[in-house]
């Protein structure tokens, strides 16, 4: 019988088990190959030597930024210390860098957003219909929302009130009463060119929630926004919180600012002003569910379906997204970083790129850095942790907790002995809490479908043989197996000590021209450096 007359032949062994993707095998990063490592260790101590000559206290740049940087340099990098793995059955071994999980290092971005978007799916955000609410605001006010925290959490709430209003009055118009929305707001500081543009991301059930007579709280689906929903809401929106904006704007001019912060202010003062002419105004483009007034914009067209909850997670993700991508980034040959743009920007050149120094480059990743403490996602509503409805909500189900056959944890060497109170439970059985994060293999199981902890060879699950850090002992490793001992070497400043500098920042005038933001006078206190 010729193969072509065989009869189809279809087995899975679980559910869906030939649909899905085949593990890729893990390949360790090196980040000292990446363009963004070459230009952070090539010109950071010429980014920090400047900022210290132009600012009078002799100071410079703000202590986190600085340690970000230099943290960034250490992620990944095998001198600095790793985990050695080893293969029970074949002996093969593997070492796996340590991580510097900063905010300045796009991996350990990502593994955060990973980690957080899969906290949300699996343990916050019940089965519902969720759309995506995006709300941008005008040039003028974005320098004092990026150097402001109180001010962006003052426009976010009031942002968030105004949606909720609109939510309870829809439902009342329904026949119904006390009901309660929800939101997840994630706080995005960039925008497409690496320019600084704080708005919001924030994540609402397409209905609210009430609480039952047995005291759970149940899920009520609302219809949909319409065009002149959007209009509506985005002009009272504009109204509400450019009122706000105008009267924080007026009290900026007559505030004293920190004179030791003047450098980040610079920084992103002129991270606000695109790289390349704009020419001119874009006209408003029609899109649905979408409206603009007076440069406020509100957008809500994404949505997600209540089962789809894989996009759901994906949307959560890019929310939380890193402000660049380094598949992005080259460099050219006469040292200058281009930074690939997502889309053609519109405008009648349709540029496709930007092309920076790699100083200016360095001082916008400085003002997109979040500051210390500064969260970046906010719950409010029925999700947030003093809402009396936040343990009554439906619990999801969870998704993918057990993918990866082990994770990068040493064993528990003695189960744990039950304890009476989980005796006394109705079955004699204690409930097993969801850890609150996935460990490094789970997660990347489950985002980029990556076996981290399987050996390559025999498709054994690896075991952990140490965690080292001391340079003796890492030296003797690497240099037994041919790897770099040492860490690369950082650049000195190429600043030259004969230069001005009086000299602001490019374009620091006129962008802080165009502020409201800038102090009324440029006279500061001076004094002694540490």
């Amino acid at each position: 019988m010729p193969p072509t007359a065989l009869p189809p032949l279809f087995f899975e062994r679980t559910p869906g088990a030939a649909s899905r993707p085949v593990a890729r095998p893990y390949r360790r990063r090196e980040p000292d190959q990446t363009v963004l490592h070459t230009v952070v260790r090539g010109h950071l101590e010429t980014l920090l030597d400047e900022a210290r000559r132009r600012n009078d206290s002799c100071i410079g740049y703000p202590h986190f930024i600085e340690h970000e940087f230099r943290r960034y340099l250490d992620c990944g990098i095998l001198a600095r210390g790793f985990a050695r793995l080893r293969c029970p059955s074949c002996g093969f071994e593997r070492l796996v860098a340590f991580s510097c999980k900063g905010r300045l290092c796009p991996s350990c971005w990502a593994r955060r957003a990973g980690d957080t978007a899969a906290g949300l799916v699996d343990q916050v955000l019940p089965e519902a219909p969720y759309r995506q609410w995006v709300l941008t605001f005008p040039w003028e006010v974005r320098f004092l929302l990026g150097v402001d925290a109180a001010f962006l959490s003052e426009m976010l709430t009031a942002f968030l009130r105004t949606l909720f209003a609109w939510f309870r009055h829809r439902h009342r118009l329904t026949g119904g009463a006390g009901a309660e929305p929800g939101a997840v707001t994630f706080l995005q500081r960039f925008g497409g060119s690496l320019n600084l543009n704080p708005h919001f991301h924030s994540l609402l059930p397409d209905g609210v929630f009430l609480q039952d007579p047995d005291g759970q709280a149940k899920f009520l689906p609302l219809p949909p926004p319409t065009d002149k929903d959007i209009q509506h809401l985005t002009a009272r929106l504009a109204k509400r919180l450019g009122a706000m904006a105008r009267r924080r704007l007026a009290e900026a001019g007559m505030r004293e600012w920190d004179p030791d912060q003047a450098p980040l202010h610079a920084s992103a003062g002129e991270a606000l002003r695109l790289p390349f002419r704009h020419g001119g105004q874009d006209a408003p483009r029609d899109k649905p569910l979408c409206a603009r007034v007076d440069g406020f914009s509100l957008h809500a067209a994404r949505t997600v379906a209540q089962d789809d909850r894989d996009g759901l997670e994906r949307l959560c993700r890019y929310g939380l997204r890193a402000p660049f991508s380094q598949d992005r980034l080259f460099l050219d040959p006469d040292g200058r970083v281009r930074c690939r743009l997502l889309r053609p920007w519109p405008t009648p050149d349709g540029r496709i790129d930007l092309v920076l120094d790699p100083v200016a480059f360095l001082r916008r990743l400085a003002a997109l850095v979040p500051a210390p403490y500064q969260n970046l996602v906010r719950y409010h509503g029925v999700f947030a942790n003093r809402s009396r409805l936040r343990p009554r909500l439906p619990k999801p189900t969870p998704r993918h907790r057990h993918d990866a056959p082990c994770s990068l944890t040493a064993p528990d060497p003695a189960p744990k002995a039950r304890t009476p109170a989980a005796e006394d439970r109705p079955g004699g059985e204690a409930k097993v809490p969801l850890p609150r994060h996935l460990s490094w293999a789970r997660l990347l199981k489950r985002v980029l479908d990556v076996e981290a902890l399987t050996c390559t060879r025999c498709a054994t699950p690896m075991v952990i043989v140490a965690f080292l850090s001391d340079p003796a002992v890492l030296q003797r490793i690497l240099d037994h197996l041919g790897l770099p001992a040492a860490p690369p070497p950082i650049a000195p400043s190429q600043r030259p000590p004969d230069d001005d500098d009086s000299l602001p920042f490019p374009d620091d005038q006129d962008t802080h021209r165009c502020c409201a933001a800038r102090p009324a006078s440029d006279a500061r206190t001076t004094r002694a450096p540490p």
